[in-house]
């Protein structure tokens, strides 16, 4: 945010100011705004600013959590919380989540006096996703009676699927009165440790079809997909669906991979 003169008379000085907004920047920052003006020799200046802005409430490592693991793993993470604020017996009052589902949480004084630490559990029996959340730290600060954290939650999948978007290009579109020809491309799903059957395969589309071919039964397989170009009723089209594959581990009983398709 900046304030200045606009005129300046001739041999004089203007002031300029420059604000930096703490609730936005955190840390140590460089910023530089430029000035134009009519002056024919310096038409135009920048000016350089540096400095660090310290919070009310400090979060360390960093005010944001990521808890990645595959199912029935352990994830702990832990954040330390401290008061910059002078003269305040910092207390925490109160620990929420809305992500209570996906994550479990403790909060405690550290042994050093005014901190606080805060544990963290991802959930071990999610099913493979990526989902985001918030934690809100309540205080008695009257600067800050809220400090919220950033959660991610990912519980990565044990079943690999390639690609995860099976694009098939641009692809001739069938002209009026005559069918094109499908066109095939192939997903391959693996799983590294345990065996898996794939049971069913869906798709939000009739274009779609597929079929599997086992390469290490229980282990690896091939899927081929094809796609069978619709008639084009646009200069430009474009087709986005999803292909289901349906399997029979209780942790992933569903796959998902994204089918894309464009016209000429």
């Amino acid at each position: 945010m900046a304030k200045f003169d606009k005129v300046i008379p001739p041999g004089q000085e203007g002031k300029i100011q420059l604000v930096i907004e703490g609730r936005k920047v955190s840390g140590n920052f460089d910023k530089s705004a430029q000035v134009y003006s009519n002056d024919p020799e310096r038409p135009v200046m920048t000016i350089s600013m540096s400095g660090e802005i310290t919070p009310y409430i400090s979060v360390e490592p960093a005010p944001r959590l990521y808890l990645q693991g595959r199912y029935d793993e352990a994830v702990e993470k832990k954040l330390t919380l401290r008061s910059n604020e002078q003269g305040l017996e910092f207390e925490v009052t109160k620990v929420e989540s809305n992500v209570d589902n996906l994550i479990t949480y403790k909060i405690e004084r550290a042994q050093q006096w005014g901190l606080w630490e805060l544990t963290v559990w991802k959930n071990p029996k999610l099913p493979s996703q990526n989902q985001y959340g918030t934690i809100t730290i309540h205080t008695n600060s009257q600067k800050v009676p809220e400090k919220v954290l950033q959660v991610q939650v990912i519980t990565k999948s044990a079943i690999t699927v390639q690609p995860q978007t099976l694009n098939f290009g641009t692809v001739q579109f069938a002209g009026l009165g005559k069918e094109a020809p499908p066109v095939t491309r192939n997903v391959i799903a693996i799983k590294s440790e345990g065996e898996f059957q794939i049971e069913d395969i869906t798709f939000t589309s009739d274009r779609f079809s597929a079929e599997v071919e086992p390469i290490t039964p229980g282990k690896h397989y091939t899927i081929k997909v094809s796609f069978l170009p619709p008639k084009k009723t646009q200069p430009l089209q474009n087709l986005n669906a999803e292909m289901i594959v349906h399997t029979n581990d209780p942790r992933e009983p569903s796959l998902r991979v994204k089918l894309v398709a464009r016209s000429v």
